[in-house]
């Protein structure tokens, strides 16, 4: 089983040296810390809301609901999130010190990091540091704006911001003193190597990731109690990972290493001091170890061990349980265990459905949060045009009412300038009207733009509302064909025709695997497939126009293309057009044969 770790983005630390907000508040952070580091999320949220109702210092406010705020999003509580975010903006508006608006700004780019906002989370983190420029009172706050920069080039692949930004976490954690800060920056650092290594695959990269990974370690040995749960975990994990993956020695050895690891990681899983998804990597390396060895059934009994400790947790994991299912359906297929296979198939499918669901919400929250934004937004810039408008209206206002002084003033000064006063004034009066109509034609040209706001608000909701219904068509014939698959299943097992049934699996884990690893694979057997591809097209290729050339290369049917692809088969026709026009192909040629003559 492919295992997948991660670098978890925390969002609290240390707050001692800030020194803007009252101790009161300082002992209830200090405290949420702690609750954080034994992975109590809700007790932590009531410490907060109990340090709320204690304080009406503006500074204080903005910290405490900046904190309530990404507990909630980290949870996926995103509208509670986004309501407390608005209060710490709220409270940092009225602040007297620089930090507390940084913090704010710090929870705005981390709703907006789950939201996948990448730009506005740039946007935010910058705003963030340029409150903080020149202040050290807030060495923590400085770390996690950079690791936000830096989680969010990590998205975007820009290896040289990536190491930037990360190496300044490291500046401030090591200048902060605070050694979670520094497990979870190693940690960092080990990921950036080993993403450089998938995309170089230069070995002598593997060491620099092993060396941060034992950095992580080494520090947790020397200071126990001064690093979280989760992040010793992730650590254990990841030195786990190394020797399943890239480790060189010899198996027994590499085996014992990383069940040492793995043991350790159990520790904190078992006293609920870490989150319960990662008994799935824990387990899911032991199973590793196990095929590596050729025991399947083991292997099996090791996913299997995975999955009752993860189901006894009271979270939601369907996308988790779906991937456990689906590697226990192909181990069952391995073992030509046909019932088991169906059985775990079946059960994936119906975790796949739960996942959907889960995840529509999950979307129609950040909508939700995503149009509210948007819609701010406009209000705030049609205020600030209306502002100038008043303040342009009060200048003429000002500056007509001058002239009157001025003309007055004249008038009793010189008896003999009256008529020529008597004609300016009339003049004036010319442009006073002249003004009011131009006022006037100002307020309709701004009714019309409202009114055009209004209609773009409708259409930005119409076309949010077709998006939904399109992700839930997709969803739906993707479910269909999985129990169409399923009832051709049952069918040939009423057979007893064996063969069909794996070449029926066969088919769909093709349809359902991921096309990374469609790539690796298709590189091992022909190394300069897309060379070659490259090579021979008129026109550079496009990423998903490798991925169209791999499928049809694997002889995939347009049918089975667009179910791999959640488009439709019209949509995959028209896509092969466009790629014979992109390597020159005559109308007699066929792109298949085309691709499946190269040599």
């Amino acid at each position: 089983m492919r295992i997948f770790t991660f670098i978890t983005l925390f969002l609290l630390g240390t707050v001692a040296r800030a020194q803007n907000i009252l101790e009161t508040t300082k002992r209830a952070l200090d405290s949420v810390e702690q609750l954080q580091m034994q992975n109590k999320t809700q007790d932590a949220i009531e410490t907060l809301k109990r340090a709320i109702r204690g304080t009406s210092s503006s500074d204080d406010l903005a910290y405490l609901y900046a904190y309530q705020s990404g507990l909630y999003i980290s949870i996926d509580s995103l509208l509670i999130g986004k309501n407390l975010l608005g209060r710490s903006l709220e409270a940092a508006e009225k602040a007297k010190n620089n930090t507390s608006k940084a913090v704010a700004y710090r929870a705005k780019a981390y709703l907006n990091y789950h939201l996948n906002l990448p730009d506005a989370v740039v946007k935010d983190a910058h705003t963030g540091l340029k409150y903080l420029e020149g202040n050290n009172t807030d060495l923590t706050t400085k770390y996690f704006l950079n690791y936000l920069l830096y989680s969010t080039y990590s998205r975007w692949g820009d290896e040289e911001k990536m190491e930037k930004y990360i190496l300044k976490c490291k500046q401030y954690a090591i200048e902060a003193n605070d050694i979670n800060l520094q497990v979870n920056v190693n940690n960092g650092v080990s990921s950036m190597y080993l993403a450089r290594y998938r995309k170089t695959k230069q070995t002598s990269i593997l060491d620099s990731t092993f060396l941060y990974l034992n950095k992580s370690f080494e520090l947790h040995q020397s200071h126990p109690t001064k690093v979280s749960g989760d992040t010793f975990v992730i650590t254990c994990i990841n030195m786990a990972n190394y020797y399943l993956e890239f480790s060189s020695e010899l198996m027994e050895i590499r085996k014992e290493k990383a069940f040492h690891y793995l043991q350790l990681a159990e520790g904190k899983l078992q006293k609920k001091e870490a989150s319960s998804e990662k008994w799935i990597n824990v387990f899911g390396i032991k199973s590793g170890f196990a095929r590596e060895e050729g025991d399947i059934s083991l292997a099996e009994q090791y996913l299997l061990q995975g999955l009752s400790l993860l189901m006894s947790d009271k979270g939601n994991y369907f996308k988790l349980e779906y991937k456990v299912n689906k590697e226990l359906a192909g181990i069952a297929v391995k073992r030509n265990d046909l019932k088991s296979a169906l059985d775990y198939q079946e059960r994936a499918e119906g975790l796949l459905k739960k996942s959907f669901d889960e995840q529509q919400l999950l979307n129609a929250q950040k909508l939700e949060i995503q149009y509210e934004t948007e819609k701010k937004d406009q209000q705030l810039k049609l205020l600030k045009e209306r502002e100038t408008f008043r303040k342009k209206q009060n200048y003429l206002y000002g500056g007509i009412a001058l002239a009157l002084l001025f003309g007055l003033a004249f008038m009793f000064i010189s008896y003999h300038f009256k008529l020529k006063f008597s004609i300016e004034r009339e003049e004036k009066l010319k442009q006073e009207k002249e003004e009011g109509e131009h006022r006037a034609n100002l307020k309709l040209k701004f009714e019309r733009e409202e009114r055009s706001r209004l209609k773009a608000e409708q259409e930005l909701l119409s076309i949010k509302q077709q998006q939904l219904e399109k992700e839930s068509l997709a969803n739906s014939l993707l479910i269909e064909y999985k129990n169409d698959m399923l009832q051709q299943i049952k069918s040939k097992i009423k057979e007893g025709d064996t063969g069909k049934i794996q070449k029926l699996l066969k088919e769909e884990m093709l349809l359902a695997a991921n096309f990374e690893d469609v790539k690796t694979q298709i590189q091992k057997v022909r190394p300069d497939f897309f060379n070659q591809l490259n090579a021979l097209a008129k026109r550079k290729l496009t990423s998903l126009d490798l991925k169209y050339c791999t499928y049809l290369y694997l002889k995939m049917t347009t049918k089975q293309i667009s179910q791999a692809l959640h488009v439709e088969p019209q949509s995959v026709r028209m896509f092969k057009y466009r790629l014979k026009q992109k390597f020159d192909l005559s109308k007699d040629e066929h792109l298949d044969d085309f691709l499946g003559n190269l040599s």
